[in-house]
């Protein structure tokens, strides 16, 4: 439970390395996405935390591409 008034820690750096299944605030793994818009080559998705009340929002960006064959 998130205690009001009191300034939370974002661990960004073991958030991504546990590749966003593990919330950056309490460390906890009811972490919950919400639809994902994209912009000019980024995408952005609305995230929280069922334990801690803890919310941000993760940034995709676009690396590559992979080419679809046609069947047929």
């Amino acid at each position: 439970m998130r205690k009001e008034g009191l300034e939370q820690v974002i661990d960004k750096a073991r958030y991504i390395e546990a590749k966003g299944l593990i919330c950056p605030y309490c460390g906890g793994e009811s972490v919950e996405g919400r639809f994902i818009w994209v912009e000019a080559g980024e995408a952005f998705q609305a995230m929280s935390c069922s334990k801690c009340e803890g919310k941000w929002q993760d940034v995709y960006r676009l690396i590559d591409l992979v080419p679809i064959k046609e069947e047929g």
